[in-house]
């Protein structure tokens, strides 16, 4: 934006990339492509009506993508995001398919989360995601999938990162 310079830029961690949640999803993932390829063999085996292996096919096409397929669509756009900060606003860019900017200034930077590493990598959340986003009600398919446009993912040296966003924030009573 006019008055504003970048003070760090970075990206999230490239390839392929498990995540806390996939402990729950590999297993699922497991069990309902496994189900779906069954349903469709048997289907295509036991000479079924067309109604039947047609049912099938979104099933087993759902449980590849995840069983494999989202991590290698996580990968990619992760690989087409990227992350500043200025005096004033933090950034989180995608480009390529499904692009998107997001801006973080005034208030939004006062709620930010900060969970650091042992190694001094860390993510950055600019908006509480609820308890139930992974494992329960409200929980949509991207949550599972895509990269999050709320966070700086896994960054290196995210304390200073988190510093330099503290200083981004409006002082008390100066709304930016």
């Amino acid at each position: 934006m006019p008055g504003e310079s970048v003070v760090w830029s970075g990206s999230p961690p490239q390839g392929l990339r498990f995540h806390s949640q996939d402990t729950f999803l590999i297993p699922f993932s497991l069990f309902w492509g496994g189900f779906a390829i069954f349903w469709e063999t048997i289907a295509i085996v036991g000479g079924t009506p067309w109604f039947f292996r047609l049912w099938g096919i979104p099933f087993v096409a759902l449980g590849l993508y995840f069983i494999v397929g989202r991590f290698f669509v996580n990968a990619y756009l992760r690989s087409q995001t990227y992350y500043a900060v200025t005096e004033r606003a933090a950034y989180v860019a995608r480009f390529g398919t499904w692009p998107a900017i997001r801006r973080y200034t005034g208030s939004a930077l006062d709620t930010i989360e900060f969970q650091p590493n042992n190694d001094g990598s860390g993510t950055i959340r600019f908006m509480s995601a609820p308890p139930s986003k992974y494992f329960g009600y409200g929980a949509r398919l991207s949550d599972w999938s895509l990269p999050s446009l709320d966070e700086f993912e896994a960054i290196p040296d995210a304390r200073t990162v988190y510093a330099l966003i503290l200083k981004a924030r409006p002082a008390e009573g100066n709304p930016s």
